[in-house]
């Protein structure tokens, strides 16, 4: 039986909080960002390694336009839960999808999962593009 969306997040989100360390007063690794203080971010960390841009739309997507250098990780694949949970806690990534919510949902899921640093860009992008940033093709 397939399963549905909605079935997928709760999964998810059930997944990523059972899996979550317990901590008592842990500080949020979290920032939810504007696509203007993004660009900045970005722009300073051209050169870090560590500094992962993370687009979590689906292939289609991602394809269709994306932003420099981000490279995908699907949030409505099988694996996404398992993929996610293999990133590596040490690097700062800067997380968005299209309108915000998928990342927004994600979010809420990761706070204690140890990450050193995540950026989100609040209302994705179509803030991104509403501002007038560039997207880059693969077409």
């Amino acid at each position: 039986m397939k399963n549905s969306t909605a079935d997928i997040r709760i999964w998810l989100f059930v997944s990523l909080l059972l899996l979550a360390p317990v901590a008592a007063q842990a500080v949020s690794p979290i920032e939810n960002i504007s696509a203007r203080t993004a660009v900045g971010l970005i722009q300073e960390n051209l050169s870090n390694p560590d500094f992962i841009i993370l687009d979590i739309r689906t292939p289609r997507e991602f394809d269709a336009g994306r932003i420099a250098g981000a490279v995908m990780l699907d949030f409505y694949s099988k694996t996404f839960v398992q993929d996610f949970q293999n990133l590596d806690r040490n690097n700062t990534y800067f997380i968005y999808c299209r309108s915000g919510n998928r990342s927004g949902q994600l979010m809420k899921a990761v706070g204690d999962l140890g990450f050193k640093k995540i950026y989100n860009l609040e209302r994705g992008l179509v803030d991104w593009v509403g501002q007038g940033f560039e997207l880059k093709s693969t077409k």
